[in-house]
């Protein structure tokens, strides 16, 4: 008799492949954070400015901007699993290399560059993965679950970076942090393994994707959500580091502390980017996209007002924002796969990353240039706030046709 089909396997075998790319996202990004969880100590070390600094910071993501223009599309001709792998490789020898050759701005800028060009190689092609192989119904809860380990991994930089700060110094810390995120190659070799063609006929960028309205409105929304996300993640830190300065703390152990309380603020956008994807499969993706905006938004713009409060009640709304400002991720990454053409969703992956990464990589120093203008630690915030909630307004366009639903 014929085989019949196993659909218990086949969802077990697409879950155990989103946990193990999952594994590897989250490794990879390791020591990604570090430069923002020592922003501090390479201040005083590099005699650098807040501007400056940003670009230490946004040079990450301004690589990853690059590069998508064309590794993504180059996903609709060569094996996903393959970009991942060397992806994986090149973004691991980059934060190495940081440790031990970045003495300024410039340098340590480049090698972040390149290190984003890595993660190029590995955050959207796995998105895809994932996206294609689950079923449509719970595709917004699987990319949750695969988008969810870059906020755990994110996380876990600040975590790990403020843990050996102290001991080890920076430096130290980046080559710790570097040796860890080496085991992501082989989880990524073994996890991609066996994987299907591609089916484009294309391997370069096609900008017909943005003949889709719905599609450019919800790149536009991404872009300041990125916006939003990548200032947070950038000065958040530095922020409750200052707190803690103000307390009494030395700057090195304001730093370590920073890091640490961060790491749990931001973790818990592990949950809220899941819980967001679920959602949308249940509301749709444009209403809870808009609900999510606004409201990480409106508490950005008052997040810099807190530096003085209560401590309670500084790390009660530093974890709520945390939660909120992730919660969207999903639910944009998992519209793009819906309403791109099968045959050009790289191109469309690669315009999103390009806007998102590109544009908002400029808000780390667009709000660090706040703080040497003198607006104190209200400016950077208000400013990841307010974009946030503008670019996600044309969402309301979406809410009546559920353009961004297609199940």
């Amino acid at each position: 008799m014929p085989r019949l089909p196993d659909p218990f396997g086949h969802h077990a075998a697409v879950k155990s492949r989103s946990v193990a790319l999952s594994a590897t996202l989250a490794l990879v990004l390791l020591p990604s954070q570090l430069p923002a969880a020592a922003l501090p100590l390479l201040r005083t070390e590099w005699n650098a400015s807040s501007a400056g600094l940003g670009w230490v910071v946004a040079a990450y993501q301004l690589g990853y901007a690059i590069a998508v223009l064309v590794v993504l599309p180059l996903t609709d001709r060569v094996r996903p699993s393959r970009v991942i792998a060397v992806g994986a490789l090149l973004t691991t020898l980059a934060n190495i290399a940081f440790a031990f050759t970045a003495h300024d701005v410039v340098t340590a800028s480049l090698l972040r560059v390149i290190a984003g060009f890595g993660l190029a190689g590995v955050y959207m092609p796995g998105v895809r993965l994932v996206a294609l192989s689950a079923d449509p119904g719970r595709r917004g809860t699987a990319v949750g679950l695969y988008v969810s380990a870059f906020y755990l991994g994110s996380s876990l930089s600040f975590l790990a970076t403020g843990l050996l700060l102290a001991p080890l110094g920076w430096q130290g810390a980046a080559m710790t942090l570097g040796a860890i995120a080496l085991v992501a190659l082989p989880v990524a070799v073994a996890t991609t393994r066996g994987m299907g063609e591609p089916t484009g006929a294309r391997a370069r960028l096609d900008v017909r994707v943005l003949r889709n309205p719905p599609l450019v409105r919800a790149i536009a929304a991404y872009t300041g959500h990125s916006w939003e996300l990548f200032i947070v993640r950038a000065w958040l830190a530095a922020f409750l580091a200052a707190a803690f300065a103000l307390r009494g703390l030395s700057p090195t152990d304001a730093s370590a502390s920073a890091s640490e309380w961060a790491a749990i603020m931001l973790a818990l956008g592990v949950p809220g980017v899941f819980l967001g994807g679920w959602a949308s499969d249940r509301i749709g993706r444009a209403r809870s996209a808009l609900l999510y905006a606004i409201g990480s938004g409106a508490i950005s713009i008052g997040f810099g007002t807190l530096l003085f409060a209560p401590w309670p009640a500084l790390i009660a709304i530093g974890a709520l924002y945390g939660a909120i400002v992730a919660a969207d991720s999903a639910v944009y990454s998992t519209a793009v796969t819906e309403l791109a053409p099968a045959a050009r969703i790289g191109s469309a992956q690669a315009v999103q990353a390009v806007a998102g990464f590109g544009i908002g990589s400029l808000g780390p120093v667009v709000a660090g240039a706040t703080l040497d203008l003198g607006a104190g630690w209200v400016g950077p915030f208000a400013v990841a706030g307010v974009v946030g909630i503008v670019t996600a307004l044309p969402l309301l366009l979406d809410l009546r046709q559920r353009a961004l639903v297609r199940l």
